[in-house]
């Protein structure tokens, strides 16, 4: 991790040259063998020392030619001369594993959980730039440029001192508030149409490209006449809410949904079921019975869903790691009876809560509330904690049958495959990995268990158990890290790798999917004397197990404020197809183009025979396995 970010920086680097080394069997005769060692001063970019410039004069000719030699050098120069044998380099296939620094997958759980948010609020003003039409890309020094500085070492690994969290948690914050209100302003000036009367509408938009169902919060303001909203409403709490069905990229009236939940929405203090997901909780509230579409899933009958904490004062690096034994110096935190009150029933949401349970030795506590959504096919779990504890890591595990060989791990555009079964000490190793907001545990043919979290990312799967951690505690460098109040969201659902269209209406996408649907809901906005909205630019007729994961103006000078760009990443290592179709509706379609990250063009695509090119242009493109492929689609 540290050479790649010298190299990428640009740092000098401490060439040693083996002069008499010959890599024949990979190597042209003759060829230098180089091998580059970064320098400087610890590893935040310190620069070299007196000690290692001293070092570096004493090293510059070969001792009796039994060492190498060296010299200072650049890390583009290392490049160029690499780059004259690349041919004939070996290739690593494989995951790059370092087996250190764990605890920074969870250390300061707020600044990870900002830094997701902020990220979450940018993709939607993309988004919201191409529903409406503004194709010109957001302004990267007042938004991703923002993002991306807060990545550095070691602001996210949860590593910095307490000053930096307060800084930068008040920015990413405020600049994801920013973001989404300027991009929310922006579609309100430019995609409606307005007359003189006095009608307030609501709007419902979908920023994700794929058509889903979804509980929207409707405003305070809604006045929710039979003229309004159609749909069915449930008051929870003094707030409203509503089951909508959206298209992708869409935008539409709140009055257009007729959704009736023909399920029968049920509760009880220990069970939860709305005609998709049947849960059943123990005598401590936790998860002990589940099913899916009529699946039983394969919940352990001998060990329940629980709530863990464990010890956790690392050997050393107290931000950074996790010892492997805090694994087995655990216990349940949950250690009375739990009683879960029946909060709301249908028809639009089922709730569970719990009154405040005492947790740790310090006076921690933890409200935990299971919700079950109309037409949804996960159970969201969310826990409301007041954390005091010092050197204590509070986890979530799920007990399951699912004994495959391999665990499969969320991955910003791709998953990971690792070992479940601990053969040898490289699979003890990855006792807890990252993962990019999910983690399913798999049986041989590939149907298992998920767990999708709201911006969590350090995850253990072995021998049928899946667990994640939630907060952990560690006094150095920031003595308070992590302490006081969270709210901590995940879900627990059928592990999915193809998005489907099922016989009764109801849509099973893939889980990597499910990871931004769950967290990213669709916004409700006002606008006054609405008369027109604008239809979609494009609308997926068919993903396989691709997900359109990202919607953004073109980044291109060429096809600046006229072309959009989405990009889909293949989830289930196969092959799959995706068609999309592209509206007329008085839009002309100059060019549909696949390109690689910097827009340059790959292949033109041409529109398919189809009945309906009468009203829309069908296209077709192909995904390979594990692929990343970015479709541009240019106007006049």
């Amino acid at each position: 991790m540290y050479m790649m970010r010298c190299y990428v920086s640009g740092a000098i680097l401490f060439c040693m040259c083996l002069e008499a080394l010959r890599l024949t069997h990979v190597l042209t005769t003759n060829a230098l063998f180089y091998i580059p060692g970064p320098s400087g001063y610890g590893d935040g970019g310190g620069g070299p020392s007196d000690e290692q410039l001293e070092r570096s004069l004493r090293l510059q000719n070969s001792f009796v030619g039994e060492t190498p030699s060296c010299r200072w050098d650049t890390s583009s120069s290392f490049f160029k001369r690499l780059a004259l044998v690349e041919d004939e380099l070996p290739v690593y296939r494989g995951e790059l594993f370092l087996e250190y620094h764990r605890a920074v997958h969870t250390t300061q759980s707020e600044f990870k959980y900002n830094l997701r948010a902020c990220e979450r609020a940018l993709q939607t003003s993309e988004a919201l730039r191409v529903i409406s039409g503004n194709f010109e890309p957001l302004k990267v020094s007042e938004s991703w440029e923002r993002y991306l500085f807060a990545l550095f070492h070691d602001a996210t690994p949860g590593s910095s001192i307490h000053s930096v969290y307060q800084e930068l948690n008040a920015e990413l914050s405020s600049l994801a508030e920013r973001q989404l209100a300027l991009a929310i302003e922006e579609w309100s000036q430019s995609s409606s149409e307005v007359d003189d009367s006095t009608t307030t509408s609501y709007t419902i938009i979908n920023q994700l490209a794929w058509e889903r169902f979804d509980v929207v919060e409707l405003p305070t303001d809604a006045q929710l006449e039979n003229d309004l909203f159609q749909g069915q409403i449930q008051l929870i709490e003094g707030k409203a809410y509503a089951l909508v069905k959206l298209k992708g990229l869409s935008a539409s009236p709140l009055s257009d949904q007729t959704i009736d939940t023909s399920t029968e929405m049920k509760a009880t203090p220990n069970s939860l079921s709305n005609g998709i997901v049947n849960a059943e909780f123990d005598e401590y509230g936790q998860l002990c019975s589940m099913s899916i579409h009529g699946e039983h899933m394969l919940l352990s009958k001998d060990k329940v869903s629980s709530f863990s904490i464990h010890d956790d004062n690392p050997e050393a690096y107290d931000a950074w790691d996790m010892d492997h034994h805090i694994i087995w110096m655990q216990q349940n935190a949950i250690k009375e009876p739990v009683v879960l009150r029946v909060v709301a029933c249908g028809p639009v949401v089922s709730i569970l809560r719990s009154d405040p349970i005492q947790i740790g030795i310090n006076g921690s506590s933890m409200v935990i509330e299971y919700r079950l959504y109309a037409k949804q096919d996960s159970l969201q779990v969310s826990c409301s904690v007041d954390w005091k504890e010092t050197h204590k890591t509070l986890r979530y595990q799920v007990q399951t049958d699912y004994r495959g060989d391999v665990a499969r791990f969320g991955a910003p555009f791709n998953f990971v495959d690792r070992s479940q079964i601990p053969q040898t000490h490289k699979e003890e190793g990855q006792w807890e990995v990252p993962a990019s907001r999910w983690a399913s545990i798999l049986n041989g043919n590939g149907d298992g268990l998920s767990i999708i979290t709201q911006s969590k990312y350090g995850f253990r799967a072995k021998m049928g158990t899946l667990s994640f951690s939630l907060l952990r505690s560690s006094t150095w460098p920031d003595p308070i890290a992590d302490k006081g109040k969270h709210i901590i969201q995940f879900a627990i659902a059928k592990h999915q790798n193809n998005f489907q269209h099922l016989d009764d209406g109801n849509i099973m996408i893939p889980t990597a999917a499910k990871a931004d649907e769950l967290f990213t809901k669709p916004l409700v906005l006002t606008t006054n004397n609405l008369t027109s909205l604008p239809q979609p630019y494009i609308q997926f007729e068919e993903l396989g197990s691709a997900v359109p994961s990202w919607v953004m103006p073109s980044m291109s000078e060429d096809h600046w404020g006229k072309s959009f760009c989405i990009r889909l990443h293949e989830v289930a290592g196969a092959n799959t197809n995706v068609s999309f179709s592209l509206p007329h509706d008085g839009k002309v379609v100059r060019k549909v183009e696949t390109v690689n990250f910097n827009e340059k063009i790959l292949s033109k695509l041409e529109s398919s025979d189809d009945e309906r090119q009468e009203t829309s242009l069908m296209y077709n493109v192909s995904v390979g396995a594990y692929k990343i492929v970015t479709i541009r689609v240019s106007y006049k």
